[in-house]
């Protein structure tokens, strides 16, 4: 008989620590209060490191769930760290092979971006929000995806739907903005 392993999520925090926010802290803080062993988080400034933490498979073995929290920027359409940019073509090949990536990054899920990130990091999905977003909403509408997913056993895109249903449409719905989108292969 085997049993079912629970859902792990990483988060990788990239925001600048003279913010006031920190979203992957915040999201760390809370759901380790739920269950500890399965929630990780790791802070990281620059670009170098961040790409050479992802080059090795090791570092996110045992995680279905990846989260970056940093910035993004449209304009140069990257993920951007407090120490430098990464273009998705920049990802190491293959890194989130299988596994469902958040981008907690302002107006990264445009084509310029997303389509190159899935087939550069093969991906399994990815969430990402289209336009600028709140600290306060996209810690909200995070908290109630990972909750879903990691307590509730729903799956990415069934939870993706669900918290969408509860936060984001309708005029007596909540008011969290950021136009997240869900990309699959």
């Amino acid at each position: 008989m085997f049993t079912i392993r629970r859902p792990r999520l990483f988060i990788i925090e990239c925001m600048p620590k003279s913010q006031d926010y920190q979203e992957g802290e915040v999201l760390f803080r809370f759901l380790k209060m739920t269950d500890p062993k399965d929630i990780a988080v790791r802070s990281i400034t620059k670009k170098t490191e961040f790409l050479s933490y992802l080059r090795r498979k090791r570092n996110l073995e045992g995680f279905n769930f990846i989260h970056l929290s940093g910035h993004g920027d449209p304009e140069q359409c990257a993920f951007e760290l407090p120490l430098g940019y990464v273009h998705p073509e920049e990802f190491p090949n293959s890194c989130f092979k299988g596994k469902t990536v958040t981008l907690s990054a302002c107006s990264l899920s445009r084509n310029d971006f997303m389509d190159n990130f899935m087939e550069t990091t093969a991906a399994k999905a990815a969430i990402a929000p289209s336009k600028d977003v709140r600290f306060d909403d996209s810690a909200f509408w995070f908290l109630a995806f990972y909750y879903l997913m990691l307590h509730h056993r729903f799956t990415p895109s069934r939870a993706f739907d669900r918290v969408n249903e509860m936060l984001c449409y309708g005029p007596r719905r909540g008011r969290v903005k950021g136009g997240f989108e869900y990309w699959h292969p």
